[in-house]
């Protein structure tokens, strides 16, 4: 029984296309002709290759019984399998395999060759076509992303030219902008625009006008890193682009060099301050109402003179909403200030303010009494 199971699995392998062929049941296994895939995609010929193992054998097409040579086929190859005794004996009573004679099986050989050179040259042939399309496809793809490129970028240049023409490359659009500088170490809220001053090594300077005593400004200089919060700002990069040549054109500048500018700025308006107002001025003043017969004040008093200030002697002005003057008054206390300091004086106007709307309290005068007796008059905005 074990017998006829091992004859029937034989030849059922003969058979179908799972018939495998290996050291079991045959001496050699040799590929006559055939085709193998590369890493390219195509396929190459290949022949008179001995393997070990033979499977997915698609059919059996002839047997030589005298050489016990049974010629099969595979999906890749035309090949000769040379079968031990008990295997051939199997194979030599199957009805279904043509036993051949040497010239019949040279001839059925070549047929199998031709189909599959057929096969492989058509499969390559399609490959081929599949490289091509894909090849055409990347070069027109290639060829609109270059045109669509320089279509923008054509774009960008006039953008920029029209930019250019209508904008001062010293005026930076960044209104309403937060800037973190790296000098003062502060988060700077923009106005509508920034004075540009220069572009280099990814940091942004630029100024603004600052704001001083007695009507008097002085610029601050101010460096911002270029990272991508502002990179994202569209207004920022157009307009350092369409003047990247200018916000080049300065040469050495660094956060030491201004940092010593904001230094020299502020000098200058010190010197200024002291120009306009040589023995020191009113820096702020308010008042209040105490009660029914007096009127508080605070008078914020900066010295810009050499001498320290020992005492300040104060005239006031009650005007009604007409401006028109109703009542005088003086009030004078020691207030110690020394040179490019503020002090402050607080005092108390026994005076009965009338009871109609708009009356103001101002000052008119400020003596100032220095520390070696010297008598001048300071300067009330």
């Amino acid at each position: 029984m074990r017998r006829f199971l091992f004859i029937v699995a034989l030849l059922s392998a003969t058979l179908g296309c799972l018939a495998q062929y290996n050291n079991s049941n045959s001496f050699m296994r040799r590929v006559i002709f055939g085709y193998e895939m590369h890493d390219d995609g195509f396929y190459y010929k290949i022949s008179d290759v001995l393997v070990d193992e033979l499977d997915h054998v698609e059919a059996a097409y002839a047997y030589d019984k005298k050489a016990q040579n049974l010629y099969v086929r595979t999906a890749t190859c035309n090949c000769v399998v040379t079968l031990n005794k008990e295997y051939a004996n199997v194979v030599k009573e199957n009805k279904h395999i043509p036993q051949l004679k040497n010239g019949e099986i040279d001839m059925r050989i070549m047929a199998e060759n031709k189909t599959l050179e057929d096969k492989f040259t058509r499969l390559n042939e399609q490959r081929q076509a599949h490289l091509n399309d894909s090849i055409a496809k990347a070069r027109a793809d290639s060829i609109e992303r270059v045109r669509q490129d320089s279509l923008r970028k054509v774009r960008e240049a006039q953008e920029r030219a029209v930019y250019a023409s209508t904008h001062d490359w010293q005026r930076m659009p960044l209104g309403g902008r937060s800037l973190s500088c790296m000098l003062c170490q502060q988060s700077l809220l923009v106005g509508d625009t920034v004075t540009c001053m220069a572009m280099r090594d990814s940091v942004f300077y630029y100024s603004e006008e600052q704001k001083g005593d007695l009507g008097l400004s002085f610029p601050a200089y101010h460096a911002t890193k270029v990272g991508d919060e502002l990179l994202s700002d569209k207004r920022f990069v157009l307009h350092t682009t369409a003047f990247k040549d200018s916000l080049e054109a300065v040469e050495g500048l660094t956060t030491d060099m201004v940092e010593t500018m904001n230094s020299m700025a502020y000098m200058t308006y010190v010197e200024n301050l002291c120009a306009a107002a040589p023995n020191g001025y009113v820096a702020a003043f308010e008042w209040q109402k105490s009660d029914s017969t007096k009127v508080a004040f605070k008078l914020k008093y900066f010295n810009t003179n050499e001498k320290a200030v020992k005492a300040l002697d104060v005239y006031f002005q009650i005007v009604d909403a007409q401006g028109l003057p109703l009542k005088s008054g003086h009030s004078k206390a020691d207030c110690p200030i020394e040179y490019m300091q503020q002090g402050e004086m607080e005092a108390e106007l026994a005076v009965q303010l009338p009871d109609a709307e708009g009356v103001e309290v101002k000052v008119t005068r400020v003596l100032v009494t220095f520390a070696d007796g010297s008598k001048a008059g300071g300067r009330v905005n």
